[in-house]
């Protein structure tokens, strides 16, 4: 298609210059050194639809009025055609230096090819640019290599992952074209299928990786043209539906269309950016040769080291040795923190696909493979050994998740990589890497009596994905038969088990619940029962957490991730009888409370404000903001609001502490008014005193703009007195940046939109939780729905990204009490689901 495409080009760009009167100056174009070249894609024959034509005129020292007036021509009835043109007209001279000083330039010129003019001239213009390349080619390798570490950390984020850019993110064909450069430039090829000359490239899958390019053409073809025949290489998930369908991915009992063709998709992905690691790592070696390095202690007779990598000795070949040969060396790279050198790789895919059953069958065969999962020095060699098919020879039930893509805004890699950056983390952790941002990781980690499980548990913690149902429950069950299989049995199986199973626990209490009401921790700490379970499931947590993404790792939900696991800890460790009963909990407090005011205020002030206060206030709210409450309060007088704003240091968060008289659907009004300034309301604590004043606690989303904190902030502040006193219009205002605030690059939401009502979970509270679409305005809509229906919120948590608002209310009745009845909790639930359907 793409070829075809190009060649339709080429005839029409031909019969354009003729028309326009390129034949009446053939004459000058031979004898001045004219020539019109192609670049990019163009030049490479890769033309899709959406493509932009790039052109290039070079010329010797000037071009005629009437050559330019042809070129022009040209160009215009190209933009007439509504096709995107990239144009330049250069000297020679005035190229070569262009490409010498911009490597997209660089790039672009490496893929020229001559359309019409002068072929003397045009070969003379290539002999100039690949000797200065050739030249140039030392200086040239860092500029290569800086590059491609620009676009893996511009397309290795969150977006790219749910969206992939076909042509420039990780595994796209940018890849492809980045090992057909540095083939031209350092091993002087015109094909990148010539490579295999060289012996490091002999065994290189380069029939692979064409036909994967072909894929990916065949993908970015039918997305440009589902895009209106415009350049669009970005997957957005409508077109990953539509493009499924016209390929014939049909829906299974297992997978939908959409996520057949994606896994599809991503197999062709992760094998390019693989191969194209491979085939640098290869090309290095040839650049910059090396000779061997000492051998480490107890490294095998076969097997030398090459610039940080075990490659097999001159004449050995891993497929005619012991087949545990190939599980030493990754055992001994583990061990060292080497790598294993390019022919060595290639070896060992195919001793496992040709004798794999030979291996299984060894007696240390099972305990060499664990000892690589379970103390993983080098995280890098499970990569390898993923891609080799080492991971999915012993563990069968990996190969379901292999290149399993999750369609969630939250997920930045496939199921399996996903796995592999989770024990990643972990090593990380336990060598410190993250004390700096959330201090006692490390200490945890040192704490723990078998810190191995929890390198397997990282790497099996989403083995159920790969059938339907419940993926935790589902892993659960896998766990026992993995393990045996692996030679592992008794208490391992039993706590690997428990972490599969419930590895999302602790984040969805923290993310769900109050964590200031006891119970919370309570019902936590039955279910974990033990310090050391605690600890595995804390680090787990934390990793599956950083290893999603920064949506999923934020400063803020590690924040109440290491809060509750407190908590929980104390009661673990002291028992859960250990606390005092809430009546004596509730003196401490209010002593506490009275020595720390009674230095500013009169005991009597403090005594009376006290009366006014609920006993559940005293239980859940800490002693300084109880403090700073009280303050507020008493020196409120006859000011309608105020409040006290507290920046954390550890995340992009602002507690609001205010004070004010208590109004209908407070907590909604000031939701909105957080809303309308672009704060996203992560939680909220709302406490109404006997004598009408509200003690409220929100933590919102800091200003987006950090230089005009303290503006925004009083704009809050003003907003908030303006729709207390119902002078801001906040229905309006809130429809009115909905309708401005479409989110254009929210990706399509897999999660249902519903509610469900608790009444177990809370002694004192029934619970609301929902999920909803990712509107601005959601939030302020459930909270006036909530007090519409006569309910009083008391505590809220608030999770919203680009493709779900999920929220947690704790509400009462009128009359104080937990709802009750099924016909007032139907009423509830339609009420709610009319305003998040």
């Amino acid at each position: 298609m793409t070829q075809s495409y190009t060649t339709l080009m080429d005839r029409f760009l031909h019969a354009l210059f003729l028309q326009s009167g390129y034949r009446e100056r053939s004459a000058e174009i031979l004898n001045e050194g004219i020539a019109i070249i192609a670049l990019g894609s163009y030049g490479r024959r890769e033309l899709c639809l959406g493509s932009d034509v790039d052109l290039l005129v070079i010329h010797q020292s000037r071009l005629s009025p009437e050559m330019n007036e042809i070129i022009t021509r040209v160009l215009y009835t190209l933009w007439d055609a509504k096709l995107e043109v990239g144009h330049g007209v250069k000297t020679l001279q005035e190229c070569i230096r262009a490409g010498m000083s911009d490597f997209r330039s660089l790039t672009s010129l490496m893929d020229m090819r001559l359309l019409m003019g002068s072929r003397p001239f045009f070969r003379l213009f290539e002999e100039a640019f690949w000797s200065k390349v050739d030249r140039e080619k030392g200086s040239l390798l860092s500029r290569f290599l800086i590059y491609q570490g620009k676009r893996a950390e511009k397309y290795g984020n969150q977006g790219y992952f749910a969206e992939p850019d076909i042509k420039e993110g990780l595994g796209g064909l940018r890849n492809i074209h980045f090992m057909a450069w540095m083939a031209r430039v350092y091993f002087k090829i015109t094909d990148l299928r010539q490579i295999k000359r060289f012996p490091a490239f002999s065994h290189f899958p380069l029939e692979r990786l064409h036909r994967s390019e072909s894929f990916l053409l065949k993908v970015r073809n039918r997305l440009h043209y589902l895009a209106g025949g415009r350049r669009e290489d970005r997957l957005l998930i409508p077109f990953q539906i539509q493009i499924s369908r016209s390929l014939g991915y049909e829906d299974t009992s297992s997978y939908t269309g959409p996520e057949r063709f994606m896994r599809n998709l991503y197999l062709h992905l992760n094998r390019i950016r693989y191969g194209s690691e491979e085939f640098q790592t290869r090309a290095l070696d040839l650049i910059d040769p090396r000779p061997l390095e000492p051998l480490p202690n107890r490294l095998p007779a076969d097997f030398q080291v090459l610039k940080g990598n075990i490659v097999l000795r001159e004449g050995s070949l891993l497929k005619a040795r012991d087949p545990l040969l190939l599980l030493r060396a990754f055992e001994q790279a583990n061990r060292q923190g080497l790598f294993l050198g390019s022919g060595l790789i290639w070896e060992a895919g195919h001793l496992i696909s040709g004798r794999g059953k030979e291996i299984l069958s060894h007696p240390e065969a099972h305990s060499l493979f664990v000892s690589i999962l379970m103390s993983p020095m080098n995280p890098k060699l499970l990569r390898l050994a993923l891609e080799i098919g080492l991971v999915g020879l012993f563990i069968p039930e990996f190969k379901k998740i292999r290149n399993l893509a999750q369609f969630s805004h939250y997920h930045i890699e496939t199921v399996d990589l996903h796995s592999l950056k989770t024990v990643e983390i972990i090593h990380q952790i336990a060598k410190g890497a993250y004390d700096g941002r959330w201090p006692g990781l490390s200490e945890i980690f040192r704490e723990l009596q078998h810190p191995e499980w929890l390198y397997l548990a990282g790497l099996l913690h989403d083995i159920g994905k790969g059938s339907k149902g419940d993926h935790s429950l589902r892993g659960a069950d896998l766990i026992p038969r993995i393990l045996r299989r692996l030679g592992m049995k008794g208490r391992v199986a039993k706590d690997l088990s428990f972490l599969v199973q419930h590895h999302l626990l602790l984040v969805n209490i923290s993310q769900r619940r109050d964590l200031n009401d006891e119970k919370t921790s309570v019902q936590a700490a039955q279910i974990i029962s033990n310090v050391e379970t605690l600890n595995l499931l804390q680090l787990l947590t934390v990793a599956d957490s950083l290893a999603t993404g920064p949506v999923a790792g934020s400063d803020w939900k590690i924040m109440l991730l290491n809060e509750l696991y407190l908590k929980v800890r104390h009661i673990l460790e002291r028992g859960i009888l250990a606390s005092p009963d809430a009546t004596k909990r509730v003196e401490q407090n209010k002593g506490n409370l009275l020595r720390l005011l009674s230095r500013r205020f009169a005991p009597k002030e403090i005594l009376q404000l006290m009366e006014q206060v609920s006993t559940w206030y005293f239980l859940s709210t800490r002693l300084d903001d109880m403090a700073e409450h009280f303050l507020l309060a008493l020196t409120l007088q006859k000011r309608r609001f105020s409040w006290t704003l507290q920046k954390l240091n550890n995340a992009p968060v602002t507690r609001v502490l205010l004070c004010t008289y208590d109004r209908p659907g407070l907590f909604s009004k000031m939701v909105g008014v957080f809303t309308l300034n672009n704060m996203d309301v992560l939680s909220g604590n709302i406490f109404t005193l006997k004598n009408g004043l509200a003690l409220d606690i929100y933590e919102v989303t800091n200003p987006l703009d950090p230089f005009r904190e303290r503006e925004m902030w009083s704009k809050v502040y003003s907003d908030a007195m303006e729709a207390i006193e119902d002078r801001l219009p906040l229905d309006e205002l809130i429809e009115r940046k909905e309708r401005a605030d479409l989110f254009p690059d929210r990706v399509y939401s897999p999660f249902p939109d519903r509610m469900r009502i608790d009444n177990e979970a809370s002694d004192f509270f029934t619970i609301i939780e929902i999920i909803g679409a990712a509107r601005a305005g959601l939030l302020y809509d459930l909270a006036k729905e909530i007090f519409s229906q006569g309910l009083d919120i008391r505590f809220a948590r608030i999770n919203r990204d680009k493709e779900k608002t999920a929220g947690v209310f704790y509400v009462r009745d009128a009359g104080g009490q937990k709802v009750s009845g099924s016909a007032e909790m139907e009423r509830i639930k339609l009420g709610i689901l009319s305003v998040i359907g």
